[in-house]
This record gives structure tokens, sequence and C-alpha cells, in this order.
């Protein structure tokens, strides 16, 4: 049981981190029901079979497995896997017959660690993919501390200077 459950978190667990916007938030709802169903039956099965799982002999390996039948292994697996920085907002504007991009990434307290910008030749991004936007501007990485690691100038999807402090 403890492996079936930790095998379908895994894939639950992949498959939602791969879908955008709010797609993902059936999973609010599908990850407790899951959960809760599993642990109820796996308690059925503990106190049926006590005397046979809570042997001496293999009380610890019975306690562990139960364990990997909460969601707490998974919990952790996600933790230890979660990025250094992530995207904390995009913003899109028109301007002067363009859709002006701009990214801001974050560390965990909040922090920022990048700003990066794209341009589009055209007001109507709605109906674009994001693989058309351009990168241009000024981008600027920084530390945890807020100093500038390293900028970046770009003009029409080409690199043209990078600057490391």
């Amino acid at each position: 049981i403890a492996i079936g459950f930790i095998l379908v978190n895994i894939l639950f667990f992949f498959f939602s981190s791969t879908m955008r916007g709010g797609t993902s938030l059936i999973y609010v709802i599908i990850f407790p029901v899951f959960w809760g169903i599993t642990l109820i039956a796996v308690s059925i099965l503990a106190f049926k079979n006590r005397k046979t799982w809570f042997e001496k002999s293999i009380s610890l390996s019975t306690i562990i497995l139960l364990i990997f039948c909460t969601p707490l292994p998974l919990l952790v697996f996600a933790e230890l896997i979660k990025p250094k920085i992530s995207r904390s907002g995009t913003s899109y504007w028109s301007e002067d017959g363009e859709t002006l991009k701009t990214e801001t990434w974050i560390y965990k307290p909040g922090q920022i660690a990048a700003k990066k910008y794209w341009t589009l030749e055209t007001e109507n991004w709605t109906e674009k993919s994001e693989d058309e936007f351009k990168r241009d501007s000024i981008w600027v990485y920084f530390d945890k501390n807020g100093d500038t690691l390293k900028t970046e100038y770009y003009e029409n999807d080409k690199l043209i200077k990078a600057i490391e402090k």
C-alpha cells in the first residue's frame, strides 16, 4: 500500500507542477481526498492486523511504512526539490505599437533575484506565443543581500554585453 501511495502521489505532484494557471488547483481537492481514503484504509488494515504488524521484530518497519502512507514524505520531497528562486510576477503592457513584458524572480524570503524584460512587435500579445517575445533592455541579477551579481544588456533578442560583479 505504501509503495502504491507514494507512486500515485509522485505522479500527481509532477503532473500538477506542469499545469498552467489555476488548472492545477483541482489537486487541492484530489490530494486531500486521496490521502484521506488511503489513511482510512491503512488505519482499518493496521487495526485488523495489529497483532501481526506490530510484533516486536517488525514494528519498526511497520511504523516506517505507515509513515509513508501519509503525505509527510511527499511534502519533504517537494521541499527538497523546490527551486531556490521562483517567478513572483509577470507584467504585460502596450506602448508605441509594441508589447512590453517584465518578469520579477525572487528568493524565498522575498528578496528580488532578477528582473527581466522582453518586447513583442505588436500590441495584441494575447494571441501570441511566449516564444515570440524577444529579450530586450537590461536584465539585472541580484544575490540574496540585494547586491548586483550580473547585468546583461539585450537588444532584439541578442546579448550585447554582460557584466559580472
